[in-house]
Parts: structure tokens; C-alpha cells; sequence
């Protein structure tokens, strides 16, 4: 199970005491010696706490949890760990034992030195909450030691008062007899006996060596009383495994495994296999990483290989550096994949560069092409989908052309010429008075040169374009009675529409069939349409809706109207919810724009907001029939509608529609 984020709160510490008893032993000569029984302190600690989601949600469920206990509360160093499996309740709260998963419980020692310890929890996946003191409570643990001296029972101890008589072996023969056992004799109240250090039960009479020591190496013992040479070797403060003459701090000589993790915390060098000549570069050693995949085949597991090496490239030159291969195979047998790492430096950088085995292409040839932008002398990006990238008029200028003049030289019978930019002027004139042309040609727009003798000039079809002209389009403004019109370009289109006519103007206009029963809300940052027809003429200042829903914070909403061609011609503007919707009643608002005529014709309801959640809603008709039914017209921002949309097709339906009077 993993969390994004999870909170943990530790409830209580508290600390288990079993009842704790020791048993006294009478010795007799009647009676023989029975081994003391001790009840152990069970040393666990309970900890019980509650899991939760980022949310403040609880959890439930098994959830593996690591404790941990630190020095201190930043301390990266961990004095104990312990990972169990912990069972939740539907509130998310759990109770575990600190130590349960070991038998002996919780180490007496972390808690014997007096020191403050810290409990960290972490659920698996997760990184750790923040810290928590444990109360003296927890180090009544170290009352367990109160039973024995250093961690050791009575029974590991010899006694003896003044005149070392006052212990009796257990069996009550005579200390000293050739039966007494050493570390059996048992403290007797009352004899005045002291504690003397611990008997070990065996002993040698002599260490043995087969005096083959060599100087500088660690010993070893090869059995209980023998000591000889180890594979372990220092010198200098260097140390050498299986080798005696270590490199550095430590040199280890054939493989090495470590089963935990290995920090080199100033970094791995992974040196060449020799010292190059003029003759012979050296290869690094390698650093392999290999895989283990049945094999069908081999009825068993096969091994391979990945393999990183540093080679050399141009030795014995005066450019000199490496290469980064990879290889792979199996072991003992790996060959190069062709893919190799080189360096190149331009200006003082260097330029790392892949390098492919012929034949070889690298991965994702074939991908997709997200956007393609333009730049100087193009138009028409970025594209992330589709369109078309031009050439503008008069988009390629001078100073992208690599040869931008020409030079005009005058002939026989002719001054004047030089050099001049494509688009100057350059005159040439007769040198002397009835001097005779002998070409000419024909530049943009114009076709039919260059006439040497005679010829006709002429303008081709479309060879005059909008770019060539002062003034290249034209402003077509609606009179009275029309609507539409604007500045377009020569062969462009401008719509120019009847305004209706003797069509009434009336005071106001319902949308929605004048009927409610139903709600809608806007759509988070989306500008959505409900067309409607006009069948009159309205002037417009204000806009009256009824709030089904209300929302009293400051997410925006903006109401208003698009004409057929897309243009916003009233809206409210973004406005809080304070103002737009407080309570649930008619609102009436003012345009922005003013007073508004809208003529007879067709229209777009729209609406949009910035709110994600619990927004308001307006009254709505159920079924009314419309061209357009909560249609998108594209992205908004900040709870305020475009002042330009492209109209959506026609898709007449039976839906909702907002119910607004247009006053």
C-alpha cells in the first residue's frame, strides 16, 4: 500500500511492567541444587497513534510502519529500528509494542547511558514525521537491570567472604575437591560473601602459536588456544586483505561482497588496467552490471552482462582523450554494442555526443512533432496540430539574402548605373544626345523582358498583389438600417446585414421560454454558449437572473452576450460571488458597455467562471430548442469572457438554456 502523504499522531507512551518475582533457594546437605527461576521484565513499550491522508481522511487496513529511536531529534544516526506490520481500526488508530519482533524485547542498553531518546515513525513509502521525545516512563526499562551486575545473573559470579570460605559448591562438595564445578557455587543469605569478578567456565592452560608469525600481520585463532596468521595485513596505517602491501587505507586483493549499501561519500575511481606507452593506450577496469533471466533452453538461470569501460582515444597524439562504451554479453564474453560517449570541444566547452554502431538509429526516429514555430520571414506558427507556414508579403527582406544588390555597369553609349539594393533605383543615362536603349527589362508585376529589340510589356493576371499597393484595402462602414461591415482587405469579404428594418424595438427580452424549473452552472475557466433568436429589437442596460445556488467568496462569474459573428457586445464584466450570487433571489446587473441596442437576429447566451467548486447556478428553461446547447467556444481566464469567439456550427437540440431578461 502506498500514500502520498500521510499524517501520523502518537497518541501515548506507555511502558508494560509484568509482575517481576525471584525466587530464594534453601542449600541443604538434605537437598540438591535447583537453578533459580527468574520472571523477565517483558521490555516493550506501547505506542498507539492514528494514520490519515493528506485529507484528514483516517485509513484502514494493515500498514506497515518503521519505528526508529534517535540520540536526538535531528540525528540521522538510528540507535534501534524496528518495521511491523500495524492493523487499523476505522478511525485509522492503531496500538503496537515497541520490541515485540524480537524475543528479548526492546536492548536495555539503549536506554542505560541516561540519555534522551527520540521516536521517529514512518509509514512504508513515506518519509519520516516529525519526531517524538519519549517521557521517563520508557526508562523504568532499565529497572530490569536491577536483577543482575553488568547484564550478568548471580549464577555467572563467585563469592567469598575474608578467609574465601563462605561460598559452597552447589552440590556441597569442598571448593577446591577434584569434584567442585567452577561458576556453580550460589550466593547464601546471610554468609557476608562479596562479588568477585566472573569464573570463565574453561581456560587455557597456554596460547600456542606454530611460530610462523609474520611481522605487521593480524592474528587469528585457529582454535580455542592457537593463534596464527590471518589474511589481514597492516602497515603504515594501511590495511591489506590478502595482501601485504596495501595501496591505501584499505587493499583488498580477489572480490569482495557487501550485503548492505556502499558509501563512497568522496567518490568512486575506477582506475585504467595499465599506464599507457607511445605504443598502447590502456582500457579502464570495467564496472558490470548483471542480470539473472531463465532460459528454457539452458533449463536454468542465465547470466548477462552490461558492461561500462573508459577506452582511450587518439594515444600518442596531441589530441588525447576517452571514450564511455558500453558492452554487454555474458560473462567472461562481452562484446561492444557500438554506443559509446566521446567529447568534442568547440571554444573552450565540451560537447558530449552519442555515438551509434553503423546501421544503428536512435531511439524515438519516427516520433511525433508537438509544435513548430516560425520565425523571421514566416508566419503561421506555432503549430500544434495542423495549419500552414507562409512567407508573408514583403516577409523576406534584404538582409536575409546573402547577395542583397546587384551592380549595374553602363555600356556603349550609356552613363550612369552601379550598385543598388534589390528595390533602389539606379539611373542610366545616353552619353551623348540620340543614344539608342538596348534592353529592358521587366521587374515585379511586369512581364515581357528583358526586350533587346522590340517587345510588349505587360501586367499578368494577379501580378498586381495588396503588398505592391499604398493603400491596400479598403473600409466599408453600415449605414442605416445595416449592421456588419469593417476594414477588409482587396479580395477579402465583409458582411454587411439588414439591422431590421421596421422591426419593433421592444423594452426587454426573456431567453429560456420564459421558463424555469431547472439550474446551470458555468464551467470552470470555459466560455459556454445557448443561442437564442432575437425576433425584435432591444436596448439593453442590464441584465435580471435568478440565483438557484448561491457562493459568497470572491471566485468570479461573467455573463453575457455574443452576436453572430462572435464579437461580445454586452457582458457584466468579472465578478465576485459576493455580488453575483449572495443569496437566492433575482440579481440584477449593469453592462459594462452601458446602453446596448441589439437589433432582430441571432445571438449567444454565454457564461464562464474561475470557481472549481460549490459555484453558483442560475435559473434554467428545461427543454428549450436552440441551434446551440451549452456549446464550448474555448478557454477563458479569470472568471471574464473573450471579447472575441469563433461561432460553433449550427447543432439544433432540445436542452437547458439559462432564463435571463436582457433589459
Amino acid at each position: 500500500m502506498r500514500f502520498r502523504r500521510v499524517s501520523v499522531c502518537t497518541l501515548t507512551v506507555g511502558l508494560l511492567l509484568g509482575a517481576c518475582a525471584l525466587a530464594q533457594v534453601q542449600v541443604d546437605a538434605q537437598q540438591s541444587s535447583q537453578p533459580a527461576s527468574t520472571a523477565t521484565v517483558p521490555r516493550l513499550i506501547r505506542i498507539q497513534g492514528a494514520v490519515r491522508d493528506e485529507a484528514g481522511k483516517p485509513l484502514s487496513g494493515r500498514v506497515g510502519v518503521t519505528f526508529s529511536l534517535y540520540k536526538d531529534q535531528n540525528d540521522q544516526e538510528v540507535v534501534w529500528q524496528e518495521n511491523q506490520n500495524v492493523q487499523l481500526d476505522s478511525a485509522g488508530r492503531y496500538s503496537v509494542l515497541l520490541g515485540a519482533t524480537n524475543e528479548s524485547g526492546l536492548p536495555l542498553e539503549i536506554f542505560s547511558a541516561g540519555e534522551a531518546r527520540w521516536l521517529g515513525v514512518r509509514p512504508d513509502g513515506q518519509a519520516e514525521q516529525s519526531r517524538i521525545l519519549l517521557l521517563s516512563v520508557a526508562y523504568a526499562l532499565k529497572a530490569a537491570d536491577a536483577e543482575t551486575l553488568g547484564g550478568k545473573p548471580a549464577s555467572a559470579f563467585v563469592l567469598a567472604d575474608s578467609q574465601y570460605s563462605s561460598a559452597q559448591p552447589a552440590s556441597g562438595t569442598q571448593v577446591g575437591s577434584a569434584n567442585s564445578q567452577r561458576g556453580s557455587q550460589i550466593l547464601t543469605p546471610g554468609s557476608g560473601a562479596i562479588l568477585l569478578n566472573p569464573v570463565s567456565p574453561t581456560s587455557c592452560s597456554s596460547i600456542t602459536s606454530g611460530g610462523t608469525a609474520t611481522a605487521n600481520q593480524i592474528s587469528k585463532f585457529t582454535s580455542a588456544c592457537n593463534i596464527e596468521n590471518s589474511a589481514i595485513f597492516e602497515s603504515g596505517g594501511n590495511v591489506g586483505i590478502g595482501n601485504t602491501s596495501p595501496a591505501g587505507m584499505l587493499d583488498v586483493s580477489g572480490t569482495a561482497f557487501f550485503g548492505g549499501s556502499l558509501s563512497a561519500l568522496a567518490g568512486v575511481v575506477i582506475p585504467p588496467t595499465g599506464t599507457a606507452t607511445t605504443a598502447k593506450g590502456y582500457i579502464s577496469n570495467p564496472l558490470d552490471f548483471e542480470a539473472s533471466v531463465w532460459n528454457t533452453i539452458l533449463g536454468g538461470p542465465g547470466p548477462y552482462v552490461f558492461r561500462l569501460q573508459a577506452e582511450p582515444a587518439g594515444n600518442d597524439s596531441s589530441t588525447t582523450g576517452e571514450t564511455l562504451n558500453l558492452l554487454y554479453g555474458v560473462p567472461g564474453f562481452v562484446t561492444e554494442t557500438g554506443i559509446s560517449v566521446n567529447i568534442v570541444n568547440k571554444n573552450g566547452i565540451n560537447y558530449g555526443y552519442l555515438n551509434f554502431a553503423p546501421g544503428q538509429t536512435f531511439p524515438g526516429a519516427g516520433g511525433t512533432v508537438t509544435s513548430v514555430g516560425t520565425g523571421a520571414g514566416l508566419t503561421g506558427g506555432p503549430i500544434t496540430n495542423s495549419g500552414t507556414i507562409s512567407i508573408p508579403a514583403a516577409g523576406v527582406t534584404n538582409s536575409m539574402l546573402a547577395n542583397p544588390s546587384i551592380t549595374v555597369q553602363a555600356g556603349s553609349g550609356l552613363q550612369g548605373g552601379g550598385t543598388v539594393a534589390l528595390g533602389g533605383t539606379v539611373t542610366l543615362t545616353n552619353s551623348a544626345s540620340g543614344g539608342t536603349v538596348t534592353s529592358v527589362g521587366t521587374g515585379a508585376g511586369l512581364t515581357g523582358g528583358p526586350i533587346t529589340t522590340s517587345g510588349t510589356i505587360s501586367i499578368p493576371a494577379a501580378g498586381v498583389t495588396n503588398s505592391m499597393l499604398a493603400n491596400p484595402s479598403i473600409t466599408v462602414q453600415a449605414g442605416s438600417g445595416l449592421s456588419g461591415g469593417g476594414t477588409v482587405a482587396l479580395g477579402g469579404t465583409v458582411t454587411i446585414s439588414a439591422a431590421g428594418g421596421n422591426v419593433a424595438t421592444l423594452p426587454f427580452f426573456v431567453t429560456g421560454g420564459e421558463r424555469t424549473g431547472a439550474s446551470q452552472a458555468p464551467t470552470l475557466n470555459v466560455t459556454k454558449l445557448w443561442g437564442f433568436l432575437l425576433p425584435y429589437n432591444v436596448i439593453t442596460t442590464e441584465i435580471t437572473y435568478d440565483v438557484t445556488t448561491t457562493d459568497n467568496t470572491a471566485n468570479n462569474y461573467d455573463i453575457g452576450i455574443f452576436d453572430g459573428s462572435g464579437n461580445l457586445v454586452a457582458n457584466i464584466g468579472p465578478t465576485p460571488g459576493t455580488t453575483f450570487a449572495p443569496t437566492k433571489s433575482f440579481r440584477t446587473l449593469k453592462w459594462t458597455q452601458g446602453s446596448t441596442a441589439l437589433n432582430a437576429g441571432r445571438y449567444y447566451i454565454a457564461f464562464t467562471t474561475n470557481c472549481s467548486t460549490l459555484c453558483a447556478k442560475v435559473a434554467a428553461g428545461p427543454t428549450y430548442v436552440s441551434f446551440a446547447l451549452n456549446v464550448s467556444a474555448g478557454a477563458s481566464s479569470g472568471g471574464a469572457l473573450p471579447s472575441k469567439m469563433t461561432p460553433p456550427a449550427d447543432a439544433w437540440g432540445t436542452g437547458l438554456q439559462p432564463t435571463v431578461v436582457i433589459q
